[in-house]
Protein backbone atom coordinates (compact mmCIF):
# COMPACT_ATOMS: atom_id res chain seq x y z
CA UNK A 1 0.00 0.00 0.00
CA UNK A 2 2.82 2.40 0.83
CA UNK A 3 4.42 1.60 -2.54
CA UNK A 4 1.25 2.70 -4.35
CA UNK A 5 1.11 5.93 -2.38
CA UNK A 6 4.75 6.81 -2.99
CA UNK A 7 4.71 5.86 -6.67
CA UNK A 8 1.37 7.61 -7.17
CA UNK A 9 2.66 10.85 -5.68
CA UNK A 10 5.83 10.85 -7.75
CA UNK A 11 3.89 9.97 -10.91
CA UNK A 12 1.36 12.74 -10.23
CA UNK A 13 4.18 15.23 -9.73
CA UNK A 14 5.77 14.21 -13.03
CA UNK A 15 2.40 14.45 -14.81
CA UNK A 16 1.83 17.92 -13.39
CA UNK A 17 5.29 19.05 -14.47
CA UNK A 18 4.84 17.54 -17.94
CA UNK A 19 1.50 19.31 -18.40
CA UNK A 20 2.98 22.58 -17.13
CA UNK A 21 5.94 22.31 -19.53
CA UNK A 22 3.63 21.13 -22.37
CA UNK A 23 5.69 17.93 -22.80
CA UNK A 24 3.22 15.32 -21.63
CA UNK A 25 3.39 13.18 -24.77
CA UNK A 26 7.20 13.26 -24.86
CA UNK A 27 7.52 12.20 -21.22
CA UNK A 28 4.82 9.56 -21.73
CA UNK A 29 6.90 8.10 -24.58
CA UNK A 30 9.95 8.11 -22.28
CA UNK A 31 8.03 6.31 -19.54
CA UNK A 32 6.82 3.69 -22.03
CA UNK A 33 10.39 3.07 -23.17
CA UNK A 34 11.57 2.97 -19.55
CA UNK A 35 8.82 0.51 -18.62
CA UNK A 36 9.47 -1.70 -21.65
CA UNK A 37 13.21 -1.66 -20.95
CA UNK A 38 12.59 -2.79 -17.38
CA UNK A 39 10.33 -5.55 -18.67
CA UNK A 40 12.88 -6.73 -21.21
CA UNK A 41 15.81 -6.51 -18.76
CA UNK A 42 14.90 -7.87 -15.33
CA UNK A 43 18.48 -7.22 -14.15
CA UNK A 44 17.81 -3.48 -14.45
CA UNK A 45 14.82 -3.80 -12.12
CA UNK A 46 16.96 -5.78 -9.69
CA UNK A 47 19.59 -3.05 -9.85
CA UNK A 48 17.05 -0.41 -8.76
CA UNK A 49 15.88 -2.57 -5.87
CA UNK A 50 19.36 -3.47 -4.68
CA UNK A 51 20.42 -1.74 -1.45
CA UNK A 52 24.02 -2.78 -2.09
CA UNK A 53 24.54 -0.75 -5.27
CA UNK A 54 25.18 2.93 -4.52
CA UNK A 55 22.86 5.58 -5.92
CA UNK A 56 25.64 7.16 -7.96
CA UNK A 57 26.24 3.91 -9.82
CA UNK A 58 22.50 3.53 -10.44
CA UNK A 59 22.39 7.08 -11.75
CA UNK A 60 25.35 6.40 -14.03
CA UNK A 61 23.57 3.35 -15.45
CA UNK A 62 20.38 5.36 -16.05
CA UNK A 63 22.29 8.12 -17.81
CA UNK A 64 24.28 5.61 -19.87
CA UNK A 65 21.14 3.84 -21.07
CA UNK A 66 18.59 6.64 -21.38
CA UNK A 67 20.27 10.06 -21.53
CA UNK A 68 20.75 10.10 -25.30
CA UNK A 69 17.11 9.41 -26.13
CA UNK A 70 15.07 10.76 -23.19
CA UNK A 71 13.78 14.26 -22.62
CA UNK A 72 15.79 16.35 -20.14
CA UNK A 73 12.79 16.51 -17.79
CA UNK A 74 12.57 12.72 -17.65
CA UNK A 75 16.29 12.38 -16.95
CA UNK A 76 16.10 15.05 -14.23
CA UNK A 77 13.14 13.27 -12.70
CA UNK A 78 14.92 9.90 -12.66
CA UNK A 79 17.96 11.60 -11.15
CA UNK A 80 15.81 13.20 -8.44
CA UNK A 81 14.18 9.89 -7.55
CA UNK A 82 17.55 8.18 -7.28
CA UNK A 83 19.08 10.99 -5.21
CA UNK A 84 16.08 10.79 -2.83
CA UNK A 85 16.81 7.05 -2.49
CA UNK A 86 13.41 6.11 -3.96
CA UNK A 87 14.73 4.21 -6.99
CA UNK A 88 13.11 1.07 -5.58
CA UNK A 89 9.80 2.60 -6.67
CA UNK A 90 10.81 3.50 -10.23
CA UNK A 91 8.99 0.58 -11.93
CA UNK A 92 5.82 1.42 -9.98
CA UNK A 93 6.22 5.14 -10.71
CA UNK A 94 6.46 4.41 -14.45
CA UNK A 95 3.32 2.24 -14.30
CA UNK A 96 1.45 4.87 -12.27
CA UNK A 97 2.50 7.59 -14.72
CA UNK A 98 1.23 5.54 -17.67
CA UNK A 99 -2.05 4.92 -15.84
CA UNK A 100 -2.49 8.62 -15.08
CA UNK A 101 -1.69 9.52 -18.69
CA UNK A 102 -4.33 7.05 -19.89
CA UNK A 103 -6.86 8.53 -17.46
CA UNK A 104 -6.13 12.09 -18.61
CA UNK A 105 -6.44 11.12 -22.27
CA UNK A 106 -9.41 8.78 -21.70
CA UNK A 107 -7.65 5.70 -23.03
CA UNK A 108 -8.72 2.22 -21.99
CA UNK A 109 -7.55 -1.25 -22.95
CA UNK A 110 -9.71 -4.18 -23.98
CA UNK A 111 -9.05 -7.73 -25.05
CA UNK A 112 -11.43 -9.37 -27.50
CA UNK A 113 -11.37 -13.15 -27.78
CA UNK A 114 -13.10 -14.90 -30.68
CA UNK A 115 -13.31 -18.52 -31.81
CA UNK A 116 -11.73 -17.73 -35.19
CA UNK A 117 -9.59 -14.90 -36.50
CA UNK A 118 -11.78 -11.97 -37.53
CA UNK A 119 -11.28 -9.28 -40.13
CA UNK A 120 -10.10 -5.75 -39.45
CA UNK A 121 -13.61 -4.54 -40.27
CA UNK A 122 -15.11 -6.57 -37.42
CA UNK A 123 -12.35 -5.42 -35.05
CA UNK A 124 -13.02 -1.79 -35.97
CA UNK A 125 -16.76 -2.30 -35.39
CA UNK A 126 -16.09 -3.80 -31.95
CA UNK A 127 -13.69 -0.93 -31.15
CA UNK A 128 -16.29 1.64 -32.24
CA UNK A 129 -18.97 -0.09 -30.14
CA UNK A 130 -16.78 -0.11 -27.03
CA UNK A 131 -15.76 3.52 -27.59
CA UNK A 132 -19.44 4.48 -27.89
CA UNK A 133 -20.29 2.66 -24.67
CA UNK A 134 -17.38 3.99 -22.62
CA UNK A 135 -16.69 7.38 -24.14
CA UNK A 136 -12.99 6.48 -24.15
CA UNK A 137 -10.46 5.69 -26.84
CA UNK A 138 -9.93 1.93 -26.88
CA UNK A 139 -6.67 0.11 -27.50
CA UNK A 140 -7.81 -3.31 -28.59
CA UNK A 141 -5.93 -6.59 -28.28
CA UNK A 142 -7.32 -9.62 -30.07
CA UNK A 143 -6.98 -13.31 -29.32
CA UNK A 144 -8.32 -16.54 -30.75
CA UNK A 145 -9.65 -19.33 -28.51
CA UNK A 146 -11.53 -22.15 -30.22
CA UNK A 147 -13.02 -23.25 -26.88
CA UNK A 148 -15.56 -20.41 -26.93
CA UNK A 149 -17.13 -22.09 -30.02
CA UNK A 150 -18.50 -18.83 -31.45
CA UNK A 151 -19.30 -15.24 -30.57
CA UNK A 152 -16.84 -13.17 -28.58
CA UNK A 153 -15.62 -12.36 -25.09
CA UNK A 154 -14.52 -8.84 -24.15
CA UNK A 155 -12.26 -8.19 -21.14
CA UNK A 156 -12.08 -4.51 -20.31
CA UNK A 157 -10.75 -2.97 -17.10
CA UNK A 158 -12.45 -5.08 -14.42
CA UNK A 159 -15.40 -6.12 -16.58
CA UNK A 160 -16.09 -9.23 -18.62
CA UNK A 161 -18.68 -9.31 -21.40
CA UNK A 162 -19.29 -12.89 -22.47
CA UNK A 163 -21.28 -13.17 -25.69
CA UNK A 164 -19.81 -16.55 -26.60
CA UNK A 165 -21.69 -19.73 -27.37
CA UNK A 166 -19.79 -21.62 -24.68
CA UNK A 167 -20.78 -18.93 -22.17
CA UNK A 168 -24.45 -19.22 -23.15
CA UNK A 169 -24.27 -23.02 -22.91
CA UNK A 170 -22.68 -22.75 -19.45
CA UNK A 171 -25.42 -20.35 -18.35
CA UNK A 172 -28.18 -22.61 -19.72
CA UNK A 173 -26.65 -25.62 -17.96
CA UNK A 174 -26.54 -23.72 -14.65
CA UNK A 175 -30.19 -22.64 -15.05
CA UNK A 176 -31.23 -26.23 -15.75
CA UNK A 177 -29.31 -27.46 -12.72
CA UNK A 178 -30.88 -24.77 -10.53
CA UNK A 179 -34.38 -25.66 -11.81
CA UNK A 180 -33.79 -29.38 -11.26
CA UNK A 181 -32.39 -28.84 -7.74
CA UNK A 182 -35.22 -26.54 -6.68
CA UNK A 183 -37.96 -29.09 -7.58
Amino acid sequence: MAEQRVSGRYAKSLIDLAVEQNKLDLIYADMLVFNNTLGANPALGILFKSPIVQGEKKLAVVKQIFAASFNAITISFLELVIRKKREYYLPDIANAFIGLYNDINKITFAKVTTAVAVSDTVINEVRAFIENQTGKKVVLETAVNEDIIGGLVIHMEDKLYDASISGKLRKAKQELLNTYISK
